[in-house]
Protein backbone atom coordinates (compact mmCIF):
# COMPACT_ATOMS: atom_id res chain seq x y z
CA UNK A 1 0.00 0.00 0.00
CA UNK A 2 2.73 2.84 0.49
CA UNK A 3 4.57 1.38 -2.64
CA UNK A 4 1.13 2.63 -4.68
CA UNK A 5 0.46 5.54 -2.54
CA UNK A 6 4.09 7.14 -3.20
CA UNK A 7 3.33 6.27 -6.98
CA UNK A 8 0.35 8.14 -6.80
CA UNK A 9 1.84 11.37 -4.92
CA UNK A 10 4.99 11.41 -6.90
CA UNK A 11 2.98 11.30 -9.97
CA UNK A 12 0.52 14.26 -8.59
CA UNK A 13 3.02 16.23 -6.96
CA UNK A 14 5.18 15.57 -10.13
CA UNK A 15 2.62 17.33 -12.13
CA UNK A 16 1.81 20.02 -9.92
CA UNK A 17 5.87 20.67 -9.89
CA UNK A 18 6.10 20.50 -13.55
CA UNK A 19 4.05 22.45 -14.37
CA UNK A 20 4.51 25.28 -12.32
CA UNK A 21 8.42 25.12 -12.74
CA UNK A 22 7.42 25.04 -16.88
CA UNK A 23 5.20 28.46 -15.70
CA UNK A 24 8.21 29.83 -13.74
CA UNK A 25 11.18 29.81 -16.11
CA UNK A 26 9.53 29.48 -19.75
CA UNK A 27 5.93 30.99 -19.55
CA UNK A 28 6.81 33.88 -17.38
CA UNK A 29 9.24 35.60 -19.33
CA UNK A 30 7.39 34.91 -22.22
CA UNK A 31 4.49 37.09 -21.00
CA UNK A 32 7.17 39.76 -19.35
CA UNK A 33 7.91 40.66 -22.75
CA UNK A 34 4.28 41.38 -23.69
CA UNK A 35 3.03 44.46 -23.95
CA UNK A 36 0.65 45.74 -21.53
CA UNK A 37 -2.42 44.83 -23.55
CA UNK A 38 -1.18 41.18 -24.56
CA UNK A 39 -0.05 40.53 -21.42
CA UNK A 40 -3.52 41.46 -20.08
CA UNK A 41 -5.23 39.74 -22.19
CA UNK A 42 -3.29 36.33 -21.92
CA UNK A 43 -3.08 36.09 -18.43
CA UNK A 44 -6.92 36.69 -18.50
CA UNK A 45 -7.56 33.83 -20.73
CA UNK A 46 -4.87 31.77 -18.92
CA UNK A 47 -6.30 31.94 -15.78
CA UNK A 48 -10.05 31.02 -16.95
CA UNK A 49 -8.47 27.69 -18.39
CA UNK A 50 -5.57 26.97 -15.93
CA UNK A 51 -7.01 26.53 -12.47
CA UNK A 52 -9.79 23.95 -13.89
CA UNK A 53 -6.46 21.58 -14.40
CA UNK A 54 -4.61 22.44 -11.49
CA UNK A 55 -7.29 22.69 -9.27
CA UNK A 56 -8.13 18.99 -8.61
CA UNK A 57 -4.66 17.90 -9.47
CA UNK A 58 -3.44 19.90 -6.61
CA UNK A 59 -6.07 18.50 -4.14
CA UNK A 60 -5.29 15.03 -5.19
CA UNK A 61 -1.75 15.57 -4.79
CA UNK A 62 -2.42 16.98 -1.36
CA UNK A 63 -5.04 13.83 -0.31
CA UNK A 64 -2.75 10.86 -1.67
CA UNK A 65 0.13 12.63 0.32
CA UNK A 66 -1.46 12.64 3.89
CA UNK A 67 -2.71 9.48 2.89
CA UNK A 68 0.96 8.37 2.42
CA UNK A 69 2.27 10.15 5.51
CA UNK A 70 -1.03 8.58 7.63
CA UNK A 71 -0.27 4.48 6.01
CA UNK A 72 3.42 5.34 6.18
CA UNK A 73 3.35 6.24 9.91
CA UNK A 74 1.28 3.08 10.41
CA UNK A 75 2.45 0.51 8.22
CA UNK A 76 5.51 1.63 6.41
CA UNK A 77 8.93 2.81 7.58
CA UNK A 78 9.48 5.72 10.09
CA UNK A 79 11.79 8.03 7.37
CA UNK A 80 9.00 7.01 4.88
CA UNK A 81 6.43 8.83 6.57
CA UNK A 82 8.43 11.72 7.98
CA UNK A 83 9.39 12.52 4.88
CA UNK A 84 5.82 12.15 3.39
CA UNK A 85 4.36 14.28 6.26
CA UNK A 86 6.90 17.28 5.48
CA UNK A 87 5.72 17.21 1.68
CA UNK A 88 2.38 17.29 2.23
CA UNK A 89 3.21 20.77 5.03
CA UNK A 90 5.02 21.66 1.74
CA UNK A 91 1.84 20.73 -0.87
CA UNK A 92 -0.32 22.37 1.44
CA UNK A 93 1.47 25.47 1.48
CA UNK A 94 1.75 25.46 -2.23
CA UNK A 95 -2.14 25.81 -1.83
CA UNK A 96 -2.38 28.10 0.83
CA UNK A 97 -0.07 30.40 -1.21
CA UNK A 98 -2.39 29.75 -4.25
CA UNK A 99 -5.75 30.48 -2.35
CA UNK A 100 -4.37 33.74 -0.53
CA UNK A 101 -1.52 35.28 -2.70
CA UNK A 102 -2.06 34.10 -6.33
CA UNK A 103 -5.64 33.94 -6.56
CA UNK A 104 -6.66 37.17 -5.01
CA UNK A 105 -4.58 38.88 -7.70
CA UNK A 106 -5.81 36.75 -10.62
CA UNK A 107 -9.27 37.63 -9.30
CA UNK A 108 -8.56 41.54 -9.72
CA UNK A 109 -6.94 40.94 -13.15
CA UNK A 110 -9.30 39.60 -13.96
CA UNK A 111 -11.82 43.10 -14.33
CA UNK A 112 -8.73 44.57 -15.82
CA UNK A 113 -9.62 46.63 -19.17
CA UNK A 114 -6.71 45.19 -21.39
CA UNK A 115 -6.61 48.39 -23.13
CA UNK A 116 -6.26 50.60 -20.18
CA UNK A 117 -4.34 48.00 -17.25
CA UNK A 118 -4.16 50.48 -13.53
CA UNK A 119 -1.34 52.32 -13.55
CA UNK A 120 0.38 49.86 -11.02
CA UNK A 121 -0.39 46.89 -12.95
CA UNK A 122 3.60 46.16 -13.48
CA UNK A 123 3.79 45.79 -9.33
CA UNK A 124 0.45 44.16 -9.11
CA UNK A 125 2.26 41.25 -11.49
CA UNK A 126 5.10 41.49 -9.72
CA UNK A 127 3.27 40.45 -6.21
CA UNK A 128 1.95 37.85 -8.51
CA UNK A 129 5.43 36.56 -9.73
CA UNK A 130 6.53 36.93 -5.66
CA UNK A 131 3.57 34.50 -4.54
CA UNK A 132 4.29 31.91 -7.94
CA UNK A 133 7.99 31.96 -7.12
CA UNK A 134 7.01 30.58 -3.72
CA UNK A 135 4.05 28.09 -4.30
CA UNK A 136 6.66 26.54 -7.08
CA UNK A 137 9.61 26.17 -4.33
CA UNK A 138 6.89 24.49 -2.12
CA UNK A 139 5.90 22.06 -5.23
CA UNK A 140 9.46 21.43 -5.73
CA UNK A 141 10.43 20.59 -2.27
CA UNK A 142 7.57 18.61 -1.91
CA UNK A 143 8.47 16.35 -4.69
CA UNK A 144 12.04 15.90 -3.59
CA UNK A 145 10.85 15.20 -0.33
CA UNK A 146 8.28 12.52 -2.19
CA UNK A 147 11.40 11.36 -3.81
CA UNK A 148 13.43 10.67 -0.95
CA UNK A 149 10.36 9.12 0.38
CA UNK A 150 9.88 6.63 -2.32
CA UNK A 151 13.64 5.37 -1.56
CA UNK A 152 12.57 5.09 2.03
CA UNK A 153 9.65 2.99 1.85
Amino acid sequence: MVSSLVVVSLVLTGLVAGTMTIGLVAVRPAMHSLPATTYVLVKQAFDISYPKFMKPLQIAGLLSTVALAVVAAVAGPATCAILAAVAAVAVFTNIIVTVRGDLPINNAMATWTPDAPPSDWQSQRARWDYFNSIRTIAAVSALVLLALAATAS
